[in-house]
């Protein structure tokens, strides 16, 4: 048998996967925005000290000497101010550059640079520092899509503020702030230029990557650690004592252990929910084969015996199925009435409808494989199974997978179970259904006849692990009824083996379509009786009606 991934393994991949996803979605947030957040403030920064240098250019008359190509008394006295300006703010470049020809891109030329006081300490003479009006830039300085931006600002006199973000195979990925310099006549003449190196804002925000990726592994590891513990403390471990309790009481029946010294061990299940229900229906069980094995050694004594034990265990199982009538008298909504008569003493057929909450209502059918006792322990263990997965509040599809899943892991008898279930959303009509092989039900609409909803059949319960089930829906108005059965009504048989077939059954049905719940079953018992005709009944047979009355 292949080995499934335990509900504890399951929950840490899960727990791991969401956190992964959740610092990725926080770590992708968080990085634009406080990239955004970063970049809009060094945008202000790079236009703050680019006003500054402005003032200058203007208060000194940069653009006549850019227009006239000449450096007169006035431009070192720029130069200073300049020097003074980028020494005192974090930039990396602050220079003014023209176009020689302003049809000629690349015809890019200096105007005036300023370096800080670091890099004026080299001792090297000026004019290897500094770059003096009319000397060339540097090819690869600038890249193309930079430089047609600077271009069209000067065409277009450009009069404030220019942001761009540039690279050049040269200075790299740069923050470049540009403003136009105008001459005394008003003709922008040459740009005033500052730029930050963008990589110091990269290296802030890995800084801010990897700190929020180190406090998600961190939390994650707690999350981890607190659903491991939790998942071990109220699921894994109380299902694992209610496993090892069931093993044991198993080992012992196989061990052909005394009825009267065979007991299940309590699991030890102290929360309350479905795991304590699960765990309570499961002794429950164990009880009633502890009771049934202690009842039935004493009845091998004599044949009276015999039928007494099986008697009881004939009401043991009756009364494990709802059998009080009407089921919900404070409820007004719907009516439903049930019967189960096995062709054993004991059958493998059962009902069963309970509400899960106020608005919910599951109700269902199903016929186990095989007859006689062991037929009736695998139906209750069956039963179980459902309205447990039921009561967690499942889907009917999700019903079926999960206790096709449950009794797919010890199935060594090959046992089998067909199934139709229903979840009744109260309030509305909506009937959400799921079909394990079972017949077909029949639904009735009111003013109508009763007519077989030919849905989709899935495999029996019990075949095949991972199995699949669909779904599909019914709407119920006020006034529609729903007929579910197991195959003992259509295949029942008269004395020649003809079978009374879903055409009588229907008859039956319609004969009375207006009728309540209890009288339909009682005309289709009573058509069945008729047609076999005293033959001996050699299959269990049991039905189900269901009236909708809507909220009123």
């Amino acid at each position: 048998m292949k080995k499934r991934t335990s509900i504890k393994t399951k929950v840490a991949i899960t727990a791991i996967v969401f956190m992964v996803i959740l610092t990725a979605v926080i770590a992708l947030v968080g990085y634009t925005l406080y990239r955004r957040s970063v970049m809009e403030s060094y945008t202000t920064y790079a236009e703050t000290v680019l006003e500054y240098a402005y003032r200058e250019t203007v208060l000194y008359s940069f653009g006549d000497m850019i227009a006239a190509r000449e450096m007169p008394e006035g431009y070192e006295e720029l130069r200073t101010e300049l020097n003074r300006i980028k020494d005192s703010s974090e930039i990396e470049y602050l220079y003014a550059i023209y176009f020689e020809d302003a049809d000629d891109l690349h015809s890019l030329h200096y105007a005036i640079n300023a370096k800080s006081e670091a890099e004026l300490s080299s001792g090297a003479p000026p004019e290897e520092i500094y770059s003096y009006m009319g000397r060339p830039c540097e090819e690869g300085g600038f890249e193309d899509d930079t430089l047609k931006t600077l271009r069209q600002a000067v065409r277009s006199r450009k009069a404030d503020n220019g942001i761009l973000e540039g690279y050049s195979s040269e200075y790299g990925h740069m923050l470049n702030g540009y403003r136009v310099i105008f001459d005394s006549r008003g003709e922008a003449v040459g740009l005033i230029c500052v730029e930050i190196d963008i990589n110091r804002i990269n290296t802030g925000l890995r800084h801010y990557l990897l700190t929020v990726v180190l406090i998600a592994a961190a939390f994650t590891a707690v999350i981890l650690v607190l659903y491991l513990f939790n998942t071990k403390r109220y699921l894994v471990g109380p299902i694992e004592r209610i496993a090892n309790s069931s093993d044991s009481f198993v080992r012992k029946m196989r061990e052909n252990t005394d009825p009267e010294e065979l007991s299940f061990e309590d699991p030890g299940v102290r929360s309350g929910g479905e795991l304590r229900l699960l765990a309570d229906n499961v002794k429950s069980l164990a009880d009633g084969v502890s009771a049934y094995m202690t009842n039935l050694k004493a009845a091998t004594a004599e044949k009276e015996r015999i039928g007494t034990e099986l008697a009881l265990a004939t009401r043991l199982q009756a009364a494990f199925l709802p059998n009080c009538f009407p089921a919900f008298p404070e409820r007004g909504e719907f009516d439903i009435f049930a019967s189960m008569d096995p062709a054993k003493e004991v059958g493998g057929d059962f009902y069963d409808f309970y509400l899960i909450d106020d608005d919910h209502l599951c109700m269902l059918i199903a016929d186990v494989s095989g007859k006689g006792i062991p037929a009736a322990l695998f139906m209750m263990v069956s039963k179980i199974i459902l309205q447990s997965c039921a009561m967690l509040g499942r889907s009917a599809g999700e019903i079926l997978n999960k206790t096709n899943e449950a009794i797919c892991s010890n199935n060594r008898e090959n046992m089998f179970v067909t199934v139709w279930i229903g979840i009744l959303e109260i309030s509305t009509g909506r009937l959400t259904c799921a079909n394990a092989g079972h017949e077909y039900p029949a639904l009735m609409r009111k003013g109508g006849g009763f007519e077989l909803v030919k849905d989709k059949h899935g495999l029996v319960i019990g075949a095949v692990d991972g199995v699949k089930y669909k779904e599909y829906e019914l709407t119920l108005s006020p006034g529609d009824k729903l007929f579910v059965y197991t195959d003992g009504v259509p295949e029942a048989t008269d004395a020649n083996s003809a079978m009374f077939g879903a055409g009588r059954m229907l008859d039956a049905l319609n004969s009375e379509p207006e009728a309540a719940p209890e009288r339909i079953l009682e005309n289709v018992r009573a058509a069945v009786n008729g047609f076999v005709n005293g033959a001996e009944q050699f299959d269990d047979l049991t039905m189900l009606c269901f009236e909708y009355n809507g909220i009123s």
